[in-house]
């Protein structure tokens, strides 16, 4: 027979367990990320022509007027580099001398100072990895008293060591821990160079890029056929390196469409479509990408025997 003050000891121990459960059930758990380093699997003498890299169209657009114009991605360009996105499209401006994100004339609330720390911060961690970043010239600069490629040279400066600014390498093996840049922006230095030559809402080639960016179309058919035009394209060749945009949206439409629309439709379709695909795609660069999306495109690398 417990005591009464046994009875009370054991009453309050109970009360506080109960206690003390309720407490830990309040605290958020953090989720465990994984992140995705595909390319670690993925032979050294692999040439860069014949990969399937997922990329992302206006990476840094996370911000829109109405939840609707403006906005591309749901995640931040760390959560896309952890999904395994390996091409990362910056549309910048020039404003008091400092690099701000934008989507045309939608700040992004985004520097690309914070953007290189964390990519950098990446690419030096898992080195098994390699990035390519386009960089275009979205708006005019304002307030500032350098030229472009001036600014970018300074903010670039501290990554030097893992910045390659001359063409991109043949191999994995080569381009394994640097990140390379797509120039497009005028009288560009540095990089790939794709000012000169990029037409609008178009298919095109320049120097060794083939690529499909056909963003303003009259029906999402046509433009599912464009994405699958240039995937055969990229089965086919392994000298020209593909930048296959699957981002759009349909003129003329009302009520007007934007980026989201278009990936509704478009998104889980090429998932579908890439599952009973073979061969390389080439840089498949999407709005609105996710974990589904981004493996579907880059295990074909690492589990090719299943494709």
């Amino acid at each position: 027979m417990f005591s009464t003050k046994n009875r009370i000891i054991t009453a309050i121990s109970i009360i506080l367990f109960i206690t003390l459960l309720s407490i830990f059930a309040l605290i958020p758990i953090e989720e465990k990320h994984t992140v995705s380093i595909w390319m670690k699997d993925v032979d050294d003498n692999t040439l860069i022509t014949t990969m399937s890299i997922p990329g992302t169209h206006d990476s840094g657009a996370t911000h829109s007027i109405f939840d609707v114009a403006g906005k591309c991605q749901d995640t931040t360009i760390k959560q896309q580099l952890e999904l395994g996105v390996r091409f990362l499209d910056l549309r910048l401006q020039l404003v008091n001398n400092e690099f701000k994100i934008v989507h045309s004339f939608v700040d992004q609330k985004l520097k690309l100072k914070s953007v290189l720390k964390d990519i950098s911060t990446f690419i030096k961690e898992y080195n098994t990895e390699f990035l390519i970043i386009s960089i275009k010239e979205e708006a005019e600069s304002k307030n500032s008293n350098l030229d472009f490629e001036e600014a970018l040279f300074k903010e670039l400066k501290e990554y030097e060591d893992i910045l390659c600014y001359n063409n991109l390498p043949n191999t994995l093996k080569e381009a394994r821990g640097k990140i390379y840049i797509l120039s497009r922006y005028a009288n560009s230095s540095i990089g790939i160079k794709a000012y000169s030559g990029w037409k609008d809402s178009t298919t095109f080639t320049i120097d060794n890029l083939y690529i499909q960016d056909n963003y303003c179309i009259d029906d999402l058919e046509i433009k599912k056929q464009d994405i699958i035009d240039s995937i055969n394209y990229s089965k086919a060749n392994n000298i020209n390196l593909v930048l296959n945009f699957t981002s759009c949206y349909l003129d003329n439409a009302f009520p007007p469409t934007y980026a989201g629309t278009a990936a509704l439709n478009i998104n889980p379709w090429l998932i579908e479509y890439l599952n009973s695909e073979k061969g390389n795609l080439g840089i498949v660069i999407v709005d609105f990408v996710t974990k589904e999306l981004a493996e579907a495109i880059y295990m074909r690398n690492v589990i090719w025997e299943n494709y």
